[in-house]
């Protein structure tokens, strides 16, 4: 029989000092994006926590960090500690905030949805996203559109009028939006 390591697309965790709020962000962003690790950095520097995505055979970690207390920035960190990709956010609602009632289990992530004739910027979110997670991109004019198994979550981004994005989350069921809702407003690859 063959065993092989279950490969993780991505750890997810917060900077060193931070807040309730985004610790829950974190616990929200674990929960509609199965099979990813969150786990809590503590003192963890940037050395342990390269070793740490290194030894669980991630493709990277997500540290959220702190701005006034809420969600600020989004960093895709690689093993080797290098800062891939830095996701600045306006705001960040919660999955309690979007749907207090919606407590369905997610078994996986069938895929980033773009809105048909969304920009570049929104597009290039779409592709980091894709990227990280090991899923495929879809283009539809609203996620209602979106036909997958049950118990799934779908990202679902859109260009908002303010020039910034919105990410949020569905669930496939039912196509009710589960959050958390994200306000992007722009992205930095380091390559």
């Amino acid at each position: 029989m063959i065993t092989g390591r279950i490969i993780l697309p991505l750890l997810i965790t917060t900077s060193r000092k931070t807040s309730n709020r985004v610790r829950s962000f974190v616990r929200d962003l674990w929960t509609v994006l199965p099979g990813t690790e969150r786990f809590n950095r503590g003192g963890m520097g940037l050395t342990e926590l390269a070793a740490r995505v290194g030894q669980s055979g991630a493709k990277a970690a997500l540290v959220i960090s702190m701005w006034k207390g809420n969600p600020g920035i989004l960093s895709f960190t690689s093993s080797s500690g290098k800062e891939l990709v830095k996701i600045k956010i306006e705001s960040a609602k919660l999955r309690r905030e979007v749907n207090p009632t919606k407590k369905n289990r997610i078994i996986g992530t069938s895929g980033v949805f773009i809105e048909s004739g969304s920009s570049n910027k929104t597009r290039e979110l779409g592709e980091v996203l894709a990227s990280f997670l090991n899923v495929e991109i879809f283009e539809l004019t609203n996620p209602e559109d979106a036909q997958v198994e049950d118990n799934w979550s779908l990202i679902w981004l859109e260009d908002l009028p303010s020039g910034k994005i919105l990410w949020t989350h569905y669930h496939s069921t039912d196509i009710i939006e589960i959050g958390p809702r994200i306000s992007v407003t722009s992205i930095r690859r380091n390559e």
